[in-house]
């Protein structure tokens, strides 16, 4: 039986410095990419994410950038190398910019100029303004967290849930005296998992309305396609298919909290899910909830071989002809119709009487 397949890519906090050196030292396509990030951006992404600091690229102008550079290229190479067209893919929070791409929607050089932008304008923002973001990974749950926030939030400071990650972890985002009100009842009542990690995550809140506003006229002047494969939004935690639906998911995802844990029940029908990019944060949250299924990292040169192997395995356990078969798997159509059978639960209908 044929396996469904999923793909999902990482976001802000995974990158490192270091990532893709060996992709790119070793392929030239690779290398294509970097020079034409450099020329869209004006930034040299070779020094920057084989020679910089943790803090320079941890920065959100040089991250979200490098991380869809990164994400790109391995999804290009995974191609090349016989993947076969997933059946649903997904991006976490800047990752959904590289899983637009996989799905033919955004081009590379559009996708650029887009985090350009973003990344521009949220640096800016934050700086100029004391917000940041806590992450809480015990607890609480959604109903009692929300509480939390609206307890300690006042007109001039408030805290948002800019997150739910798993059933019990969220990232809090806010001004910094909300936030701080948040971790000091959080000892008080000995709730230890809980630290602060940053802006650079995002807000996720209506904190960055004004964020949307500015940035609206750049995502107007890109062009979304329709889609080959069905995306789950962090926005909704529901697929969609077409160039409009995703641009507007994309665009309400930065001033609205990340259903990550809806996206993940939104992947249940998939038997395969190979995370693409730096990290391995998603697939450890997706073990928790799906402890059966294959699951898969590649994040560098040697994943990229060894999923290669994994890939041009027949169903029986043999090896196929790479030249041949690949080519069939990946050029194969799936209808998009299919994407609701490949998620069907019993639930999902009413009982007759």
């Amino acid at each position: 039986m044929e396996k469904t397949l999923g793909i999902v890519f990482p976001g802000y906090g995974e990158q490192f410095i270091g990532m893709a050196k060996r992709l790119h030292d070793e392929h030239r396509l690779v290398q294509e990419f970097f020079e034409q990030a450099a020329q869209c951006t004006d930034i040299n992404f070779v020094k920057l994410m084989f020679a910089s600091s943790t803090k320079e690229i941890s920065s959100a102008r040089n991250a979200f950038l490098a991380i869809f550079l990164h994400e790109f290229s391995l999804y290009s190479l995974l191609r090349e190398n016989g993947l076969m067209k997933p059946d649903f893919i997904a991006g976490y929070g800047i990752g959904e910019y590289a899983a637009a791409s996989a799905s033919g929607s955004l081009s590379f050089a559009d996708g650029l100029y887009i985090l350009n932008k973003y990344s521009k304008l949220y640096s800016e923002f934050v700086k100029d303004e004391p917000h940041s973001v806590i992450r809480i990974v015990r607890g609480f749950d959604l109903k009692e967290l929300k509480k939390i926030c609206k307890q300690f939030s006042t007109e001039n400071d408030k805290a948002y849930i800019s997150a739910q990650n798993a059933e019990h972890a969220f990232y809090v985002s806010g001004s910094e005296k909300a936030l701080d009100k948040i971790v000091d009842y959080c000892k008080e009542q000995k709730i230890r998992k809980v630290r602060e990690i940053g802006p650079g995550h995002n807000l996720h809140s209506e904190a960055v309305d004004q964020l949307v506003k500015d940035l609206n006229m750049y995502f107007h002047k890109i062009k979304f396609n329709n889609l080959h494969v069905p995306i789950i939004t962090c926005v909704d935690g529901v697929y969609v298919t077409t160039a409009d639906s995703l641009q507007a998911s994309i665009m309400r995802r930065i001033n609205h909290p990340i259903l990550w844990y809806d996206v993940m029940e939104g992947l249940a029908g998939c038997d395969v899910i190979i995370s693409v990019g730096p990290g391995k944060q998603l697939i450890e949250w997706l073990r928790t909830m799906y402890p059966e299924k294959e699951l898969h990292v590649v994040e560098t040169f040697e994943d990229v071989e060894q999923i290669r192997e994994y890939l041009v395995k027949s169903d029986e356990g043999e090896t196929c002809d790479v030249e041949d078969d690949i080519a069939v798997k990946v050029q194969a159509e799936k209808s998009l119709y299919d994407s609701d059978r490949v998620n069907e639960k019993s639930s999902d209908y009413d009982i007759e009487e």
